[in-house]
């Protein structure tokens, strides 16, 4: 049995608690947050110790792996006291905010041997499953281009998260992107340019960009041009737009999941998503693949899911990304 703890007991840090408490392979011991509320659903729901200090919840209990999901500014403290500890991490994305600090995590993951995973859940999502198979397969044959945007409802930045003003969609929404293009192509960002707008949510008070569009050039000479943003109306069907175009020299994969094959109409019209779903009781969907697969991972019966080499590459375009936003050139996304 696997013991785990929560670095933050926020959206994500809620369903990962239920999927390690349905876990025949996993045992949730612990839960840190900074909120004395939160830390007391998540004793009331699940009987774990809970901690405001993470480090003391590291020194006291005997965890073998730790699934962390602070907000993107706050990942490496976390991430490097876990690691130190010998204990493996499940990491949210991004990685981190900089790569010096995402560097600072692998290079202690390395020291300790200790198993590190991005959870970037993407890659095991039925859709892109498939267009993965596909690829492989040669249907495309060789990728020439790429598109790919993920936006959402403008309830994310206003309502659902209180720190949107500490990060952008860019590192919130486009390191999903940028990962799966990754994982499906193995294709090096070698440059990026970037531009943004800030306007709807300056004008509520929260000071970061509402949309931000990248073209990155890629070896082989692929392209890819990305949108995220997250100001779509509230009236939108569905919290999430996601879509992932790849154009090859033989063929073509379109990925759309706004429409995941159901529709409700009621007071409003909504989508509502089929990628995580309840049976008989218990979570199925691809939250667990990838947790199942970091589970494997720790046990030695398959290779590292999404290893943080990958969260570095992330960070990496994701940095030169904001860059180019800043500068209004091409800057260049360095070997890592």
């Amino acid at each position: 049995m696997i013991r785990f703890g929560i670095i933050g007991y926020g959206i994500m840090g809620k369903w990962y608690a239920r999927i390690i408490s349905e876990s025949p392979r996993a045992q949730l011991v612990a839960v840190t947050s900074k909120s004395e509320s939160s830390l007391q659903v998540a004793r009331d729901t699940y009987g774990v110790a809970v901690y405001q200090d993470t480090e003391e919840m590291l020194d006291r209990e005997q965890l073998d792996a730790v699934y962390i999901a602070t907000p993107d500014p706050l990942h490496t403290p976390f991430a490097i006291a876990a690691l130190k500890r010998g204990v493996h991490i499940l990491l949210e994305k991004p990685m981190t905010m900089s790569l010096r600090e995402a560097k600072a995590i692998l290079e202690t993951a390395k020291q300790s041997g200790a198993l590190g995973t991005l959870r970037f859940g993407s890659r095991y999502s039925p859709p892109f499953l498939k267009i993965k198979e596909a690829i492989e397969r040669g249907d495309v044959g060789e990728a020439v281009a790429v598109h790919a945007r993920l936006n959402d409802r403008i309830y994310v930045p206003t309502e659902m998260i209180s720190w949107a003003d500490q990060t952008t969609p860019a590192w919130f929404l486009m390191s999903h992107l940028l990962d799966l293009v990754w994982w499906l192509l193995r294709k090096r960002p070698r440059r990026v340019s970037a531009t943004g707008v800030q306007k709807v949510l300056s004008a509520r008070g929260i000071h970061t960009y509402d949309v931000i569009q990248a073209l990155v050039e890629y070896e082989d000479g692929v392209i890819g041009t990305f949108e995220t943003g997250w100001i779509l109306p509230n009236s939108m069907p569905s919290m999430v737009d996601l879509k992932v175009d790849v154009v090859g020299n033989r063929g073509a994969s379109f990925v759309e999941t706004l429409h995941q094959t159901v529709r409700v109409a009621s007071d409003t019209y909504t989508y509502p998503g089929v990628m995580m779903v309840e049976v008989g009781g218990r979570l199925q969907g691809y939250l667990i693949y990838i947790f199942e697969q970091f589970l494997d991972a720790i046990e030695g019966k398959s290779p590292n899911p999404v290893p943080l080499e990958d969260g570095v590459l992330n960070v990496a375009t994701l940095e030169a990304i904001h860059r180019s936003l800043e500068t209004g050139q091409w800057e260049p996304v360095p070997e890592v």
